[in-house]
């Protein structure tokens, strides 16, 4: 597909330390909110947008004034440009769209690119550690930032077309995962046979996310991941106590859904309790 990707721009200092961040498209939404708070927490300054022009007009609404729904934010004092998305890049275009973004990236001179996304736990449990895929010459730069290298694994879907955008270019790429207690859980359900279909789990994913949230604790992961990077200070206390709550609440909803179902049976004289 021949897509025309228009990026409009005030401007961007071609500075060597510019790093790029991405969210990676995932059910979670660690991603979508990491750059959210990233933009909140350090005041960036917008600087430009895109407008994707096969995609059906769509306009975002912020206090009142109409904006296009993918924007470029900037701080200069991190060296952060960060891509706001109000909508989900339709999983049709992501590849066509993500090599265009690369391309401006590069004519920037941005060093580095990083998109950021969630995957179910590796062990039993949630870890604090974040993983990541890069080129075969940067691994060990990324050990030293304290990250954990995916040992062993396919990449496909929408991760999969960023890599395949981003390997071997003139810019650096990555791709950083955060342990997802959202995906965790629902990984535990189709391990425990509760669901099965592809319908079943999206079900439950939307009606979790409704309910309780995006993933704040993977996004928390995935903020402090970026500061490494940036080698910046970005203050974190505001999303803590909600990663908390977080956490509390989708334990409490798991529990509910793996909770046996409890019905009564009516014999003659007094009721008995049949548990499934």
């Amino acid at each position: 597909m021949c897509m025309r990707l228009e990026v409009k721009m005030s401007s961007l200092p071609r500075d060597k330390k510019n790093i790029l961040v991405m969210a990676c498209p995932e059910p979670s939404l660690a991603g979508v909110v990491a750059v959210e708070y990233l933009i909140d927490a350090l005041s960036m300054e917008e600087i430009g947008a895109i407008r994707i022009t096969e995609m059906p007009p769509v306009i975002a609404v912020v206090n009142g004034a109409a904006k296009l729904p993918y924007r470029i934010f900037y701080s200069r004092q991190a060296g952060i440009v960060a891509i706001r998305q109000h909508v989900p890049i339709p999983p049709q275009i992501y590849a066509e769209f993500i090599r265009r973004v690369l391309d401006w990236a590069e004519e920037n001179k941005i060093k580095l690119a990083v998109c950021l996304s969630a995957m179910p736990a590796v062990g039993e449990k949630e870890s604090d550690a974040v993983y990541f895929v890069t080129e075969e010459n940067l691994v060990e730069k990324f050990r030293q930032y304290g990250f954990e290298p995916i040992k062993e694994a396919t990449v496909t879907g929408l991760e999969g077309a960023y890599l395949d955008a981003v390997l071997g270019r003139g810019i650096d790429g990555a791709l950083l995962i955060a342990e997802s207690k959202l995906l965790t859980a629902i990984k535990r359900l189709v391990d425990s046979g509760k669901i099965s279909t592809h319908r079943d789990v999206m079900l439950i994913l939307n009606d979790l996310v409704g309910r309780v949230g995006p993933d704040v604790g993977a996004a928390l992961k995935l903020i402090n991941a970026v500061a490494k990077l940036a080698e910046t200070q970005i203050d974190t206390t505001r999303l803590q106590e909600h990663a908390s709550k977080y956490a509390f609440l989708i334990e409490k909803n798991i529990e509910a859904i793996f909770k046996p179902v409890e019905t009564t049976a009516r014999v003659p004289g007094k009721e008995i309790p049949l548990v499934f």
